[in-house]
């Protein structure tokens, strides 16, 4: 091979690279407004919780959790073919520039007899080749998912309770947005869309029990050990769900005379539990009919436990200084939320 012909080579490959980028810069321009509005709407659903008179349209919270998350696995899962083909073709052109550079590599090769000029020939090219190789691979790979262009959690990620990138709060979503339907003294826990790795323990309250017996339920839960407290939770199994007349999905949870149910109106608490934290929320049924059907929302809910990262929460910052933790300061090691973290990473829930 001729040094002209390897110029021209050279020339060729230098044209295709600059293309390369010229399209890689498109697709990313292309790719970065689905980024930001999948991110708009992420925020959106962190935020849903917190908004000023959540509970004043009742049915509307759960509309609204379903639509956001519809409208982002659009998003996510969207596949724009044009960019697809643009993006393959990138990768073609690229894999044809590995094969002048290897040509033009293994000629030179040929024609140079100098030990020293092979080995830096064959690193050289060694780079070249890695260095391509990822880019054909992951650069230009993961523009092909906007979840991995902006680092955004997939659909499965963000309805899985137990996933604690990106500090998603799905178990406070999953609380506000429930509902309880009473069908035949059958009670029904729903929600929205099937979130995954939840479990749940309901409690009921009838008005006529005295602030006494709170006490007593109170320092017997105390009294109770953590792990015999995480075993009364129940997880909620996505197989077991129902579709009743209306688009919830229903779990059978239990019925009135099993809790006890004697008049026409009781407070029903229902925690919800996983790695995400503990969250409570609070409904109340009045006017319960003889036919035992009816549809509560929730009025109220309380974030007991909420495992995030972030410098301004006060059990982030205790778990950092635990580290540090020491023969003389035993007491921190009583912690009720890192001894719940510790038994659900042990799986002893």
């Amino acid at each position: 091979m001729s040094d002209e012909t390897i110029g021209l080579l050279l020339a060729i490959n230098s044209g295709i690279l600059s293309v390369v980028g010229l399209i890689t810069i498109f697709i990313s321009m292309n790719s970065q407004h689905s980024v930001q509005y999948s991110r708009e709407i992420l925020w959106g659903i962190f935020t849903l919780p917190y908004k000023k008179n959540l509970f004043l349209d009742k049915q509307a919270i759960g509309q609204e959790v379903f639509r956001k998350f519809i409208l982002y696995e659009q998003i996510i899962k969207d596949k724009n073919a044009f960019l697809i083909k643009i993006i393959t073709f990138s990768q073609m052109v690229l894999t044809f520039s590995i094969i002048i550079w290897t040509t033009i590599v293994l000629n030179l090769l040929i024609r140079n007899p100098s030990l020293a000029d092979k080995i830096i020939l064959l690193l050289g090219l060694s780079l070249a080749l890695c260095f391509i190789f990822y880019f054909i691979l992951k650069i230009l790979g993961d523009l092909k998912s906007v979840s991995k262009v902006g680092k955004l959690p997939t659909v499965e990620e963000l309805l899985n309770a137990d996933f604690l990138a990106n500090n998603l709060n799905v178990i406070t979503l999953a609380a506000v947005s429930a509902r309880l339907k009473i069908l035949d003294s059958n009670i029904y826990l729903g929600f929205p869309i099937p979130f995954k790795n939840l479990r749940v323990k309901i409690t009921l309250q009838q008005p006529q029990e005295n602030e006494n017996h709170d006490t007593a339920n109170s320092n017997s839960n105390h009294s109770q050990t953590l792990t015999t407290q995480l075993n009364s939770f129940r997880k909620l199994d996505l197989n077991d769900f129902k579709l009743l007349d209306d688009d919830y999905c229903y779990y059978l949870m239990s019925d009135l005379h099993a809790l006890g149910v004697s008049g026409n109106s009781f407070l029903v608490t229902v925690d919800l539990l996983s790695r995400q934290g503990l969250v409570a929320a609070e409904f109340y049924c009045e006017s319960l009919t003889n036919n035992h059907h009816k549809l509560i929302f929730p009025y109220s809910f309380v974030e007991r436990f909420i495992n995030r990262q972030s410098d301004l929460d006060p059990f982030s910052r205790y778990q950092k200084n635990l580290e540090k933790t020491g023969p003389d300061r035993p007491a921190e090691k009583t912690n009720l939320g890192r001894s719940l973290i510790e038994l659900m990473d042990d799986d002893q829930y």
